[in-house]
């Protein structure tokens, strides 16, 4: 028996070198199939774009993976506790591969198919990086050899940065920087104990076991991590008790993501960063900074929304677009902007896309190019039918009030005059003119209805346009990115208007933009504008209704200081609004509920009378037209019955442009000129109110 028992034992022995012998030769041969780890050395996982407001507000997030890459170093001490506790608490310790457990695994796995695993951390990373997620004896040699591998080559903490940059921890998200805006809407190093230990057990079911589509198991797991990490001596048993008993608030679907109702904002945004970097900026870890604040983001939502709640009340329910853009007039810089009513529904831009006829915002151009040729806002103009059988517009009220002066006409809104006002001066001149505050050429129509805004243009083009105004006759054009940077916080791009690099282009004259401010304060004081006195009552608001044809559009255009924004509301399929619907009833509440809001503690500013110009008659002029002496003194009147003063050298023959047999009305809330105490039959004298 004892020779059977050495023998025996010797066989044993032998069979077990063998199989030590084989397993070495077969680590060998498998080694050398095995993958290059050189590139986990500078390894770095494919990081989205990612769209902040100019306050750091996180709105959009572009790419493939939803990933936000954390430096090891930067790493919070209580997620990377946390994970430890929950996956592998001997990370530190083991060489990649942890065999006590595997044996444990194996015994449980006899008689009950290959159910467990006994994966540590790095053999994790190695099943990410380089092989399948299949449950084969095979594909588990291979994670082993891998891991044991990657520990050889990589310092730990390096093993650790690329497993909680790389894992998928539900929800699109990977990584435990995302997975924290994810399910919180909040930084990672923001979070309770009690929500990072719930990130800690997503890694081991991200997709059923996440907070979000199954809260009761990702609690239990919870839970056990919270176990593991007291049992560690990671955290004490208050501070256990306590996390236990902590309610979980996990964010509605995309709260956390994209906050500040920037959906617009963060698509143009996205649009431009690929317009520079290509396919590349989904994979880069580019941040893309605008220049658009959350907070006043969120007040023009507000008063956007508000607005279009307003005229579904009105109509039933009809729910139209509605647009809003609010710049700063000396930098060009956007500050708010919504470009529809709802994003997921209609992601198409109405404030920088949409193609609009402005109506009767577009007066004021003809005005200030008319100031150019010899009229002021003294100036009388004939407000009757016109001599064409072929056209024959109107007025809002369907009256006509006889002799009325620039001030009056523009803040009631009157179409007649501004039509004689474009026939005086001249149509291409008007054209060119306009195109100096941006306007394109193409989309101004060569006829007299120019006048009443039968072009086309966006509210962006509309805001830059009237920001001219505000800023004294410069031109400056709006911008939305202040600045890229790449994942380590390099520099790719700085706007130059940010950077101070640029010099505003002056478009006209600083005294032509002055008479306009207080033209445009007319509309507001006394005209179809007087409905943001129900907001606010600064005295340096100027601005212009527009209304155009069959009320399809609704425009409020204006700007206090150096703040200009533009309100816009119409249906896609151009319906119109209403009968009793103008741009006093559907965009001025939106432009005044979110400008109430931006100005408020903003001091008032106004404009100082610049050189050139003087009251003369009670009403402002260019100082070479004393008296009225070489100004254009009248519009649209019969010529008197002999003269032999030869005709002002811009006009244009009477008849000009008249050829169009369209009908534009205005459609703006306005009065006639009695309300404003002037007798319509009454001829007037320059600058009489």
């Amino acid at each position: 028996m004892k020779k059977i028992a050495i023998w025996a034992t010797t066989a044993v022995a032998g069979l077990a070198a063998a199989g030590v012998l084989l397993a070495g030769f077969a680590a060998v041969v498998s080694l050398r199939q095995l993958p290059s780890i050189d590139a986990l050395r500078d390894y770095r996982p494919d990081v989205p774009l990612r769209i902040f407001t100019s306050d750091n507000t996180l709105i959009g997030e572009f790419g493939t993976e939803h990933r936000e890459f954390i430096p090891i170093e930067r790493m919070p001490k209580r997620m990377t506790e946390a994970l430890l506790a929950a996956e592998d608490d001997q990370f530190y310790s083991h060489v990649g591969v942890d065999f006590a457990g595997l044996i444990r695994a194996a015994l449980a796995n006899i008689g009950e198919g290959y159910s467990q695993g006994a994966s540590t951390i790095t053999m994790q990373v190695a099943r990410n990086f380089y092989l399948s997620r299949e449950k084969t004896l095979s594909r588990k040699w291979y994670e082993i050899l891998l891991a044991w591998q990657i520990d050889r080559s990589l310092p730990k903490d390096r093993v650790l940065e690329l497993y909680m940059n790389q894992v998928y921890l539900g929800e699109h998200a990977y990584g435990f920087g995302s997975a924290a805006q994810a399910y919180f809407g909040k930084p990672l190093a923001d979070l309770s104990l009690a929500e990072t230990a719930m990130l800690a057990g997503l890694p081991k079911a991200p997709s059923t076991m996440n907070p979000v589509v199954n809260l009761p198991r990702a609690t239990r797991r919870q839970e056990y991590v919270l176990g593991r990490m007291l049992a560690l001596g990671m955290i004490t048993q208050d501070q256990y008790r306590d996390a236990r008993a902590e309610k979980i608030a996990v964010v509605a679907e995309g709260n956390g993501r994209y906050a500040g109702h920037a959906e617009y904002v963060a698509e143009l945004a996205r649009q431009l960063a690929h317009d520079r970097f290509g396919d590349d900026a989904y994979t880069r870890g580019i941040n893309v900074y605008t220049t658009v604040s959350s907070v006043r983001q969120t007040m023009a939502y507000d008063a956007v929304h508000a607005g279009i709640e307003k005229y579904g009340q009105r109509h039933g329910g009809t729910m139209p677009q509605a647009a809003l853009i609010s710049l700063d007039s000396q930098t060009g810089a956007i500050e708010a902007m919504i470009g529809g009513s709802d994003f997921q529904v209609n992601r198409f831009n109405h404030a920088t896309q949409a193609q609009r006829q402005p109506g009767s915002t577009f007066k004021p151009f003809i005005y200030s190019a008319a100031l150019e040729r010899g009229v002021s806002p003294g100036t009388l103009i004939n407000d009757a039918p016109l001599d064409d059988p072929k056209w024959q517009p109107s007025n809002d009220d369907d009256r006509f009030v006889g002799p009325i002066p620039v001030r009056e006409a523009l803040a009631e809104s009157r179409n007649l005059p501004a039509i004689r006002t474009l026939r005086e001066i001249g149509i291409p001149y008007a054209i060119e003119y306009a195109s100096n505050f941006g306007f394109s050429k193409n989309r101004l129509p060569p006829y007299l209805p120019m006048a009443l805004g039968t072009g086309t243009t966006s509210p962006m083009r509309l805001a830059a346009a009237y920001g001219v105004f505000a800023n004294h006759g410069y031109r400056v054009e709006p911008y939305l990115i202040q600045k890229i940077t790449d994942g380590e916080g390099n520099v790719l791009f700085q706007a130059e208007s940010s950077a101070g690099n640029t010099a505003p282009t002056r478009v006209i004259s600083e005294r032509n933009a002055f008479v306009m401010d207080s033209l445009l304060h007319s509309v507001v004081d006394a005209g179809t504008g007087t409905g943001v006195r129900r907001y606010m009552k600064r005295e340096d608001i100027a601005g212009k209704t527009g209304t155009t044809n069959d009320s399809i559009d609704g425009w409020f255009a204006g700007y206090a200081g150096e703040i200009v924004t533009v309100a816009w509301m119409g249906f896609d399929d151009n319906r119109p609004l209403g009968k009793r619907e103008f741009g006093a009833t559907t965009a001025l509440p939106i432009w005044a509920g979110y400008m109430e809001g931006r100005l408020a503690g903003v001091p008032v500013s106004l404009f100082a009378a610049p050189a050139g110009v003087a009251r003369i008659n009670g009403d402002w002029a260019y100082t070479e037209y004393p008296e009225g002496v070489h100004a254009v003194a009248s519009i649209g009147f019969p010529p008197p019955a002999a003269t032999t003063e030869a005709p002002f050298e811009g006009s244009a023959p009477a008849g000009d442009g008249l050829g169009v047999p369209a009908v534009v009305r205005d459609g703006n809330v306005g009065t006639a000129g009695p309300a404003l105490g002037v007798p319509a039959a009454t001829p007037r004298s320059p600058g009489q109110l």
